[in-house]
């Protein structure tokens, strides 16, 4: 062994085997090896100076080489994402305008009659959207002082080309649009009610066209009420009850439902009031419970 060499007791693992080992290391130190003498497992390790950097695969390059737009360790790792090689985008101050070069120049010098950019880009002549062989919008071109943009009607969304237009789904993309029904049309949308409904000035929702005012019917144990959606009106449909926990309305028939826990019985009557009929009754005999329909 060199009387330069560094000896260093550590610990290798090699797959899932972990190796006791005895690094050797010194000036003349050259690529990774494993050598076995007797019962002693040398490993001599290459290691990078501060100058180079480390490639994922052991090897060194220089610093300079990383993010050079080349894979020079050949893993690829000095080109890596996590390590940002990302060319920066030139930007200008505010108020400044960036040539095509790259080079700034104050913004009220764009389109002042002198060429002030090195590749005259400030100075552009031309309206691209009077030539829509040029511009190629589908739908709309704005002139701008050095260039032009494309958009869309409304209805309608600009595509990934950045010139052809796609119809929006307002069915699906705004689901609420329309109260009940919805169908989607070339840049637009139309909103349908349900038989029954009709559709309010503002085309979108729907209200209920058989001339009858909406109500509220609810109790309170003791009494049956009638209120308004307004909360305005209120009246008394059948009082006198005894523990009203339940309420339904048979609308073919037009006739109130209701239970009364208290009397152990359902009841049923026209909604006119005109008739009330006990449908369900539970009754008591020889202590059992057992029911009848009237």
């Amino acid at each position: 062994m060199s009387s330069n060499a560094v000896q260093e007791s550590a610990s290798l693992s090699l797959g899932c085997v972990t190796l006791s080992k005895t690094a050797v290391t010194g000036p003349t130190s050259p690529l990774l090896a494993v050598r076995r003498l007797r019962h002693t497992v040398f490993v001599v390790i290459k290691t990078c100076s501060s100058s180079q950097f480390t490639c994922t695969n052991g090897n060194c390059i220089p610093q300079s080489m990383v993010c050079d737009g080349n894979s020079d360790c050949w893993d690829n790792s000095d080109e890596a994402p996590e390590l940002l090689c990302i060319t920066p985008q030139p930007t200008c101050a505010p108020n400044h305008y960036m040539c095509k070069s790259g080079q700034c120049i104050e913004s009220s010098k764009v389109c002042d009659g002198h060429k002030d950019c090195t590749d005259d880009s400030d100075e552009k002549g031309i309206n691209e959207c009077l030539n829509p062989s040029v511009h190629q919008c589908a739908q709309i071109c704005t002139d701008t002082l050095t260039s032009y943009y494309c958009s869309c009607n409304p209805g309608y969304k600009l595509m990934p080309d950045g010139k052809a237009c796609e119809d929006i789904d307002e069915c699906v993309s705004t689901p609420s649009v329309c109260s009940q029904i919805c169908e989607n049309s070339f840049g637009s949308y139309y909103c349908k009610c349900a038989p029954g409904y009709i559709r309010e000035p503002d085309g979108r929702t729907c209200r209920q066209n058989s001339g009858i005012s909406p109500y509220l019917l609810y109790s309170n144990r003791y009494y049956i009420r009638k209120m308004n959606t307004g909360g305005s009106e209120l009246s008394i449909v059948l009082q006198g009850l005894s523990n009203v926990v339940a309420l339904e309305f048979d609308n073919a028939e037009n006739r109130l439902y209701w239970v009364d826990t208290g009397a152990g019985k359902i009841e049923r009557m026209r909604f006119d009031g005109k008739s009330t009929q006990i449908h369900w009754r539970a009754a008591h005999k020889h202590g059992q419970q057992h029911t009848s329909t009237l």
